[in-house]
């Protein structure tokens, strides 16, 4: 239960922090998501899984994979624990999965 609060902190932490704090160039006028973060059990590491509206999301994040480790400073002084996991930052494909599985439904009902 601990790791789905942590997650669920991270995420919107997480959320402001690229908004606000971030200043790559990479990152400009992008809307970037995050959709959700997976932590393991020992919080030694987190999967944080992103999707963007505006920009290409590869770019977006290769920019937050660079930044990791200012974003992980900036989550220790926010947050109240006693460790931070290593962040890595990975595209969110659900969505495609979701519109791949629905058009497949589609198909098998016609």
């Amino acid at each position: 239960m601990k790791i789905e609060r942590v997650n669920s902190e991270m995420q919107k932490q997480l959320s402001s922090l690229i908004a606000t704090e971030l200043k790559d160039p990479r990152l400009d006028g992008a809307m970037v998501s995050v959709t959700r973060v997976n932590s393991t059990n020992e919080l030694s590491h987190a999967t944080v899984h992103i999707s963007a509206v505006i920009g290409n999301v590869q770019e977006i994040v290769s920019a937050l994979n660079a930044s990791a480790s200012f974003l992980r400073k900036l989550l220790f002084k926010r947050m109240k624990v006693r460790t931070v996991p290593e962040l890595k930052f990975v595209a969110d494909t659900s969505a495609e999965y979701g519109a791949k599985i629905e058009s497949l439904l589609k198909d098998l009902n016609s």
